[in-house]
């Protein structure tokens, strides 16, 4: 076993960045920055299905295409998410939000007022400051209730609401408020899906220079935007067209909000035909033309839920090469090329031994697998500053695995794929900064893996910009590949985002620990 260490990372990581709380408050709408990287190839061309059926779909019924009306938040899954099947792996998520306390008479005649956020997001802040600390996130269609009497000054010019549990929201962020609660045929947003693996309808962009229009096109003002898309990519490849008015080429029609290139990624609210056209609609309220884009599910891998450290370790093969046995006294060895098991599937090692100048995992009939194609998952020990009933998350960066822990005990266990260098993963004991249903990531480098990924799913950060999520865009989990950022798949970061701590208050969509009234973040261990 090679020794882990514990050490602080410095520098700064490319992963993701939470949007500008004045795209909020101001009540613009674009996405933010940050960094994944958005790999082309789909998940078949990344590694082989596992050995057996995956794990079952969690989620319900998909969405549907159009959404005009804000529906109730689906009911929790059946079943005790902590609970294996007989697969070992999990049949339903932990919730995601704290249970409301009774709603007592001194909470009526302190917030007796109702709210519905009418913008794509509202911030809630701390005080009545524009650059007070930010303790939440809310989504289009949030449903709140608030104070009676509007407070001023701090920036906002429309003024500002306390809202419950705690925090201020302003109104220019895009929140309805009333005696009763307003309709909610003011927000055709749809809500995430909280009991799915992927809360929205995800999108890959799949041509360079791809226009996302504010409302929907002519045919003409589709032909102008497709000839100055054209025109930029032959001059200067796949950097990005700058669409801001000061910025824009002339050339550029004015329902053009911004293009896109191939392995960019968007959330889907629903679908728009003009002219016998199909366009998607995103959540973000521009269209696209449907054929320019295609679908995406994401990995429907799951780890291992776990009854205790008795479960531990296990070994898990991350790249698919055949077993090998000695061929005599020496250190020849000869592979069995009809055993080679499947990616991703778990095999029962016993041992670790070196023959040579190589180190190998070995089984009880002396079958042998190098190392460097075998992920362990394995208990360690709880760190100094978690407590003794604390959920915590361990990451292990050489064997590219994840175990959770209550106090001592372990009860989960995943593969993932953490930074590569230059942005490699921060090792140390860090703690959760912030915690959102989904947030966008965006970079723009010249390089061919530009990219930007709207709704990232159970994006929880830890460490600056560098995270733990979803990631739908590849199924490459046990290697490494990320910017810096901890990867799951899709149904095992809906598990992780369920079981940290804290919970979001009821119907809202993220949570900052670091700042909030709401109890510190789980602690998340990185070791080498």
């Amino acid at each position: 076993m090679q020794r882990r260490r514990l050490i602080e990372g410095v520098g700064s990581f490319l992963c993701g960045v939470v949007l500008s709380a004045a795209v909020y408050e101001t009540g613009l709408r674009q996405p933010g920055g940050g960094a994944e990287q958005a790999g082309d190839d789909p998940e078949a061309a990344v590694d082989p299905a596992p050995a057996g059926p995956e794990a079952p779909a969690i989620s319900p019924d998909a969405e549907p295409a159009e959404a005009p009306a804000i529906a109730a938040d689906p009911p929790a899954t059946p079943g005790d998410p902590y609970t294996p099947d007989a697969s070992g792996t999990f049949t339903a998520f932990p919730a995601i939000y704290a249970p409301p306390p009774e709603w007592t008479p001194e909470l009526e005649a302190k917030y007796p007022k109702h709210g519905l956020v009418t913008g794509l997001a509202a911030l809630v802040r701390e005080r009545t400051e524009r650059d007070a600390p930010i303790l939440g996130i809310l989504r289009a269609g949030t449903r709140v209730r608030t104070d009676a009497e509007l407070s001023f000054g701090g920036g906002c010019t429309k003024g500002w609401h306390k809202v419950y549990p705690a925090g201020w929201i302003c109104l220019n962020a895009g929140l309805e408020v009333g005696d009763a609660p307003p309709d909610d045929g003011l927000v055709a947003t749809p809500r995430p899906r909280l009991d799915a693996a992927m809360p929205y309808d995800y999108w890959r962009v799949s041509h360079d220079g791809t226009p996302f229009f504010h409302r929907l096109p002519g045919f003409s003002e589709q032909d102008q935007a497709d000839l100055a898309a054209k025109t930029w990519l032959a001059e200067h490849g796949r950097t990005l067209m700058p669409t801001t008015p000061a910025d824009r080429p002339p050339e550029v029609p004015a329902v053009v909000k911004e293009y896109l290139n191939a392995g960019f990624y968007v959330t889907v609210a629903g679908e728009a035909v003009k002219s016998e056209r199909k366009f998607l609609r995103t959540l973000r309220g521009t269209f696209a033309r449907k054929y320019q884009l295609e679908q995406r599910e994401g990995s429907t891998f799951q780890g291992l839920v776990l009854r205790g450290e008795e479960d531990l370790p296990i070994h898990w093969i991350v790249r698919e090469t055949p077993l090998q046995r000695r061929s005599g006294e020496g250190d020849a060895l000869v592979k069995l090329e009809d055993k080679k098991p499947t990616r991703r599937s778990r095999y029962p090692f016993v041992r670790k031994v070196t023959i040579g100048n190589a180190r190998f995992y070995e089984d009880a009939e002396g079958n042998l697998m190098p190392e460097y194609a075998v992920g362990q998952s394995y208990k360690l020990k709880r760190p100094p500053g978690v407590g003794p009933e604390e959920r915590w998350v361990h990451v292990d960066l050489s064997e590219q695995t994840l175990v959770a822990y209550v106090g001592d005990r372990p009860v989960f266990t995943t593969l993932v794929s953490t930074g590569k260098e230059p942005g490699m993963t921060p090792v140390g004991v860090h703690r959760l900064q912030s915690k959102h249903i989904a947030t966008s990531m965006r970079d723009q480098p010249v390089e061919d893996d530009a990219y930007s990924i709207e709704d990232v799913p159970w994006t929880q950060y830890f460490h600056n910009n560098v995270a733990l999520h979803g990631a739908f865009w590849h199924g490459g989990f046990g290697l490494v590949r990320s910017h810096g950022c901890v990867n799951l798949s899709p149904p095992d970061a809906r598990w992780l985002f369920g079981f940290t701590e804290p919970a979001l208050p009821d119907g809202w969509h993220s949570v900052s620990p670091a700042t909030g009234p709401f109890g510190k973040g789980s602690a998340v261990v990185v070791t080498e």
